[in-house]
């Protein structure tokens, strides 16, 4: 719960107000019965056991205590009640850690149950209830109202701070229904406690209370293994999920998406640690409620002994003060909590998952080995990712050059029609690139060395790739740009530029065929054929056939080092 300062006076000062004449008012015109003080002593005990043993169902955190305070108040009144949970409240407050502050957490609830238990013990007793004996049928009764409206009123208040103040409420329905559903299963506790308190003394309580918190500790134990055992189930699904992902990129935005089911983060940064030392954020997913300071989490450009990182362990940071042993990273201001993790490959350490909170104490039910087993799935998903982009590369990919090949090519090419004859593009220009008598370069200086000037060939050509821009090598030493939304006009101008690059380039190499091989400067050309579609074909086959014959005959049959252009009457022009 975050208030602004202005918002917590205004409760301390409502608290001022509220509580002591709420107990003032009790104490004068509610009745008490005189206290059995050893007995009180074990209730006391019995609620405080209570109230550090909550149970969590269908992600909602209850503790099942109030069956102890009707029991107090049935027994001894208004203000015995009253008095028992705001001590019980205090005691809560300092065994259970949360982000908001103690006083604050105090002023708030001690409010909220004080004119609970008031407003709740005027319906009691307006309905018949009384501290004296009373029939089964009359006690079960009032004690259903009381019960009943001790729950909507404290339901009511809650929704009516949160309301007030601005708090979120996401979850006040599902909490509703559960805070009543609990508060009538508990009564029948109380009622029976009343009665054997009558006829046993404080051995009741070896009746009631303390059986009740063993069957308390069993179904806290199961319902713990359970919700490990769903945890462990979404861990591994996640694992199947990610080994899925044939992309290093897409296991990455995967798992910090998927996680979020295990983690409760609100921002999530994959760290990657190169050459042993070096820090470099892969990827992240940020909060977007920040709106102070820096937007996102400033990485230290170097793993320090000194930095907080740990690559043996799970780390948890549960306080902004914990944070600042993470030295030279930078947070939102926003941020109260964070958890580190290392993702091992092979016995090291090769990245960090960091997640961060703008809660404390975030990750403190996070299960550490639940992390480690998912940065364990993410180093196989992406080490496998990595295997298979390696994989497709060589199958797509030059190993010369490292330009696309003619099967990548032919592939693309049919994606690009399919765009242009969907209406996505207006037209497709190809450009094919030749060298010039290139047989003579390996025929005098070997083959080699023609390898070394192709790489340089390609090199140049890789300068003028754009966005959507396909280069690839044709064969030998012919290459093929695809320019989707490129008008022929545009790619007759690449072209000639192109071709004066080459043209005006020395190009130095080592002979191999030379006894002393001393470097040797050569001059290369290259004749250039450009086709486009809709005008120069009909087809991607159409089209690279007919920027080939505007190579051969408009370049290399014109003299060489020329751009050919293909038009669709037999005479090729071309452009020196």
């Amino acid at each position: 719960m975050k208030m602004t300062i202005t918002q917590r006076r205004i409760i301390h000062v409502m608290w001022l107000c509220i509580v002591p004449a709420a107990f003032y008012v009790a104490y004068q015109f509610y009745p008490a019965n005189e206290i059995d003080y050893s007995n009180l002593l074990m209730l006391a005990f019995v609620l405080l056991a209570i109230m550090n043993l909550p149970i969590a169902w269908q992600h909602v955190s209850m503790t099942l205590e109030r069956w102890v305070l009707f029991t107090v108040f049935f027994q001894y009144g208004i203000i015995a009640e009253m008095v028992f949970m705001q001590v019980g409240m205090i005691m809560l407050i300092f065994t259970l850690k949360s982000s908001t502050p103690k006083l604050l957490r105090f002023t708030f609830n001690s409010i909220n149950f004080a004119v609970t238990s008031l407003l709740s013990s005027f319906v009691y007793y307006a309905v018949g209830g009384s501290l004296e004996y009373m029939s089964f049928s009359t006690f079960m009764i009032a004690g259903f109202v009381y019960a009943s409206v001790y729950s909507w009123f404290n339901s009511l208040l809650l929704t009516a701070f949160f309301r007030i103040f601005k708090q979120e409420t996401g979850k006040m329905g599902k909490i509703i229904i559960w805070d009543y559903v609990t508060s009538i299963l508990l009564l029948p506790f109380a009622i029976i406690s009343c009665y054997l308190f009558q006829q046993f003394g404080n051995k009741s309580m070896l009746l009631v209370g303390i059986p009740f918190i063993l069957v308390l500790l069993v179904t806290r134990s199961y319902l713990r293994s359970n919700q490990q055992n769903e945890v462990l189930s979404s861990a591994a699904m996640i694992g199947h999920e990610l080994a899925e992902q044939l992309r290093v990129d897409e296991v990455l935005h995967s798992f910090l998406g998927k996680i979020k089911t295990v983690i409760p983060y609100e921002s999530a940064y994959i760290i990657d640690r190169r050459i042993g030392e070096q820090l470099v954020l892969l990827t992240s997913t940020e909060c977007v409620d920040y709106v102070e300071g820096p937007q996102k989490v400033l990485v230290p450009p170097k793993k320090t002994e000194q930095d907080g990182l740990s690559s043996g362990r799970t780390k948890k940071y549960s306080t902004r003060k914990d944070l600042q042993t993470l030295r030279g990273f930078t947070f939102p201001i926003a941020v109260e909590s964070a958890m580190t993790a290392p993702i091992v490959r092979y016995g090291k350490t090769e990245a960090y998952l960091l997640v961060t909170s703008t809660r404390e104490y975030a990750f403190n039910d996070v299960p550490t080995k639940i992390v480690d087993l998912l940065t364990g799935y993410l180093a196989v998903a992406v080490e496998k990712a990595r295997y298979y982009e390696r994989t497709v590369e060589k199958s797509v990919k030059c190993g010369l050059t490292g330009l696309y090949n003619f099967r990548y090519l032919d592939e693309k090419m049919d994606e690009e029609l399919v765009r242009y004859h969907t209406g996505e593009i207006g037209t497709l220009s190809t450009i094919i690139l030749d060298i010039d008598r290139f047989k003579g370069i390996n025929d005098s200086y070997g083959h080699q060395s023609g390898n070394d000037l192709l790489v340089a060939f390609a090199s140049i050509l890789q300068n003028y790739t754009r966005d959507g821009v396909t280069l690839a090598r044709y064969g030998g030493e012919e290459f093929v740009f695809i320019l989707p939304d490129w008008s022929k006009e545009a790619a007759i101008a690449l072209a000639e530029t192109i071709r004066k690059e080459v043209e005006e380039t020395t190009f130095t190499i080592l002979p191999d065929l030379s006894p002393d091989r001393e470097p040797t400067i050569v001059q290369m050309t290259c004749s250039i054929g450009v086709a486009s579609l809709p005008e120069d074909a009909a087809d991607g086959k159409d089209l690279l056939r007919n920027a080939d014959r505007a190579l051969y005959i408009g370049g290399k049959q014109a003299g060489r080092n020329k751009v050919g252009v293909y038009e669709e009457n037999p005479k090729i022009n071309a452009a020196t």
